[in-house]
């Protein structure tokens, strides 16, 4: 009668681990940098923040860390941009483009000059 109300064991089917996997490696972005590993990331922060150029990232550097179904991710950098998003790209940006794009030279990047192409200065 027990196995009838709380159904047989073994019964259950489990989701493809491949698939899981695969999402959860894409959620991960490039390898972590040395900065990354050995530096502290609130001043990496801090500094990210003070130093952005562009200005669909001010503020908007953040500390990030996943959730998986056995742990969390390491800490790293990251930003999320909504001008990407504009124009079909991630919208996660992590340290090594925050810091050559966003911090240095934003005409450089893609989603900004699709933005500039679209806004006019008045």
């Amino acid at each position: 009668m027990w196995s009838f109300i709380m159904g047989k064991r073994g019964a259950k089917k489990k989701p493809a681990d491949k698939v899981r996997r695969g999402r959860v490696e894409q959620a991960f972005g490039p390898p972590l940098t040395d900065e990354e590993l050995r530096g502290n990331l609130s001043d990496l922060e801090r500094t990210l923040n003070k130093d952005m150029k562009c200005h669909a990232g001010r503020n908007q550097v953040f500390i990030r860390s996943l959730l998986t179904g056995s742990g969390t991710t390491r800490p790293r950098i990251a930003l999320r941009c909504h001008l990407r998003k504009d124009i079909g790209q991630s919208q996660e940006v992590f340290f090594e483009e925050i810091r050559s794009l966003c911090c240095a030279d934003p005409t450089k990047c893609p989603a900004y000059q699709n933005f500039e192409a679209r806004h006019v200065t008045t």
